[in-house]
């Protein structure tokens, strides 16, 4: 009888004990989203990549576009190239916001604005493609204008984009803005002027 109480201690004692000695897990931090410009709903987007197929037969298109960060303006933060299949879909801010002058790199990211086809000169083509850190055999190779895919975006999230230490790298605005005013449908860019057609 005793051997009999004796084990049901030991059985109680050992069952009462946890065992589990394994790490418990990290808890899931959620990626942080970091808006530029104006906050804006982001449930709901459409890839970079189909900004061509939905403006088909329209001048303008407004909605909210999805993709993954290729390069920022290394200079203002004024414009951020997003990863297209082939090539690279370019969404500015028309100066009336700036993103990060570096560390997007591979983040996703989401831009709410417009969309529609401009003529973009071959001063600005320069100015674009010094900034994107293009060789001067790249840029001397720019002679004409060339039409475009044009994306200018009231607001941009970046999603996990984390401030470097000592903070974030400051720029400054090089572009001439005419008579300082930011236009929304009629935009001037170092003295381009860009015109919607259709009435918008």
């Amino acid at each position: 009888m005793k051997n009999v109480i004796f084990f049901s201690l030991t059985a109680m004692l050992m069952g009462g004990c946890d065992h589990n000695h394994a790490p418990a897990a990290p808890e899931s931090k959620a990626m942080t989203q970091e808006f530029y410009g104006d906050s804006f709903d982001v449930a709901i987007s459409i890839p970079a990549s189909a900004i061509a197929a939905q403006l088909e037969g329209k001048d303008t298109l407004f909605t909210t576009i999805d993709g993954v960060i290729d390069q920022t303006c290394p200079n203002a933060g004024c414009w951020l190239n997003m990863k297209l299949d082939s090539g690279i879909q370019k969404i500015t801010t028309d100066h009336v916001f700036f993103v990060p002058l570096e560390g997007c790199e591979g983040l996703k990211a989401k831009a709410k604005g417009k969309a529609y086809y401009d003529e973009i000169s071959v001063e600005m083509l320069k100015h674009y493609a010094q900034e994107e850190g293009k060789t001067e055999a790249e840029i001397a190779a720019i002679t004409e204008p060339k039409k475009v895919l044009n994306f200018v975006a009231t607001g941009v999230m970046i999603e996990g984009y984390t401030e470097p230490e000592g903070g974030a790298k400051q720029g400054s605005c090089t572009h001439d803005h005419g008579d300082g005013e930011h236009h929304d449908h009629e935009h001037e860019h170092e003295g381009e002027q860009h015109e919607e057609k259709g009435g918008h």
